[in-house]
């Protein structure tokens, strides 16, 4: 296997740990027979060289505002100098890609 093959393939399980909505690297690890250290290894190798490739532009999402939102329970989430406020119900595969975004920009 090549070195992009490898880098492929552990990208494709970081990814799927991530949208998982799995609380702990090592249950998911241990469910999806993946070696935990290796998954720690290859989490920082790929993050890193991550950070040396330009993002791409911003992309908005329209919002309906037209329908009422309901009063429900809500946690707020801080990353740095960032809060978000997550409500009952929330997409969970969105919060995370939403907070890899702010570890990645925000110190």
């Amino acid at each position: 296997m090549s070195l992009d093959e490898r880098k492929q393939m552990w990208q494709d399980r970081i990814d799927a740990y991530r949208s998982s909505g799995a609380t702990s690297v090592k249950a998911w690890c241990k469910q999806n027979h993946v070696g935990v250290q290796s998954m720690y290894n290859w989490m920082k190798r790929l993050d890193t060289e991550s950070t040396h490739v330009a993002y791409p532009l911003t992309k908005w999402v329209a919002i309906d505002s037209s329908n009422s939102i309901e009063e429900t329970s809500t946690i707020t989430v801080k990353v740095g100098d960032v809060s978000i406020e997550i409500k009952e119900g929330f997409n969970h595969s969105l919060f995370n890609e939403v907070i890899q975004v702010l570890q990645s920009h925000v110190k």
